[in-house]
């Protein structure tokens, strides 16, 4: 696996872990079903954040750069 795509993974699931913290603490506190919880959000947070970072902002930024070409 190319290191910078590892150091983005990484980079993404702490910002995920960390937001998935904070937001189950605030929303339900220490329940019991805590982890289960934490991670099924920490889950969800990765996939739409790496999808979104990883697929969809240079899918978009590929067909902008293709299509502002054919207008030169």
């Amino acid at each position: 696996m190319n290191p910078a795509l590892k150091r983005k993974l990484l980079v993404i699931s702490l910002l995920c872990l960390l937001v998935a913290s904070a937001l189950q603490l605030y929303t339900f506190g220490f329940a019991d079903n805590f982890f289960s919880n934490w991670l099924r959000m920490f889950v969800v947070l990765f996939v739409l954040v790496a999808g979104t970072v990883l697929a969809v902002v240079p899918g978009a930024n590929y067909i902008v750069n293709k299509t502002s070409q054919l207008f030169r």
